[in-house]
């Protein structure tokens, strides 16, 4: 009987939530939202999947204490699975992190025709039973041998995520995908949205081993040979920097896509997103999180847990208050933050942010 492995990557660190995520402390680790982190949210939905002593989480050496915390805080440290966690000795990609994972599980004694779910550890997702619905066909396509992955229906002719073109029905929920696409302009995101075959691409794969090497074989020759060897931790640092959307879906012949519909999905890639897609509105559509007070202003977006801070008689814009930094801007334009980050560093004001 095969089994089902839940993959955790949550190796990543960015600052597209700067001042509150940090590069020593990503967004994944973060409450953002609610009395639980981004990490442990991903980790209880995943559960409706897997079994906990199928679960594992890929992840740095540095991050493995707080992973090991915060999993230990919602299924008890005593629960988790003798090795929860895949340390990648360096950062290095998706492609590799999944093949170094793909390498331990094996090692652990998993097989060829066993399911490995692969999902990030940092995303947004509300409606749980649809997410797990999905996965379940996703499943269905891996063991048909297929590499599947989830498309999430677009709502907003979105240019900051890539999208997956959707083609004809395999089996009943799942379907060819034609043709992985890069980050569309706003006049090209509009078709997509109006052509109704696009997908959002959430970077959530299910495959199994077999199919996974099968198509790497054909797709990248040389990173399949390194796979194979068997010492593939030995020699993580000679492995090319690659995603796994780079090396092996946008070149593999079997792969399905399972749309994704009504899931509240959001990539929490910065304040606006967390503002429109994950956060509750007032009448006045701001958000405020923490000790803030919005007089007479529209369409803003308060972090504050500090001190309190009061927002009078402004509309559109964004405010997120630290012990160490106060960032501003005007709505829609968060993503913008990493300018700043970048011009901070440049410029010696901050060694690390």
């Amino acid at each position: 009987m095969r089994n089902i492995y839940g993959l955790i990557l949550s190796g990543g660190s960015g600052t597209r939530l700067w001042p509150l995520s940090r590069e020593n402390l990503p967004k994944q680790f973060i409450r953002l939202y609610g009395e639980k982190t981004l990490l442990q949210t991903t980790a209880l939905r995943m559960i409706n999947a897997v079994t906990l002593s199928s679960l594992r989480v890929i992840s740095g050496a540095k991050w493995h204490d707080l992973v090991m915390s915060q999993a230990g805080e919602i299924f008890g440290e005593d629960n988790l699975p003798e090795n929860f966690i895949i340390e990648e000795p360096f950062a290095r990609g998706t492609a590799p992190a999944i093949l170094l994972a793909s390498e331990e599980l094996r090692r652990q004694g998993a097989g060829d025709d066993d399911v490995m779910v692969i999902v990030p550890s940092d995303a947004f997702i509300r409606n749980v039973k649809a997410f797990t619905d999905a996965l379940t066909l996703g499943i269905k396509a891996a063991d048909d041998g297929y590499i599947a992955t989830l498309g999430i229906a677009p709502v907003r002719p979105e240019t900051g995520f890539g999208y997956i073109r959707q083609g004809c029905e395999i089996e009943r929920g799942y379907y060819e995908a034609e043709a992985f696409v890069e980050k569309p302009d706003l006049r090209t995101a509009q078709g997509y949205l109006a052509d109704g075959n696009y997908l959002w691409n959430g970077g959530i794969f299910i495959f199994t081993p077999k199919s996974l090497y099968r198509e790497l074989e054909r797709a990248d020759p040389e990173l399949f040979e390194l796979a194979m060897r068997g010492d593939f931790r030995e020699n993580f640092a000679s492995v090319k920097n690659i995603s796994f959307d780079n090396a092996v879906m946008e070149k593999a012949e079997r792969v399905a896509v399972v749309p994704l519909f009504n899931s509240g999905w959001s990539d929490v890639g910065s304040w606006d997103a967390l503002h429109d897609d994950v956060m509750e509105c007032d009448e006045n559509r701001n958000v405020i999180s923490g000790n803030a007070v919005i007089l007479e202003g529209h369409n803003c977006f308060v972090h504050s847990r500090e001190k309190m801070t009061v927002l009078n008689m402004v509309n559109d814009i964004v405010v997120v208050d630290t012990p160490d930094a106060l960032f501003v801007t005007r709505r829609g334009a968060s993503q913008e933050v990493r300018k700043a980050v970048k011009y901070l560093k440049d410029n010696g004001i901050v060694k690390s942010v």
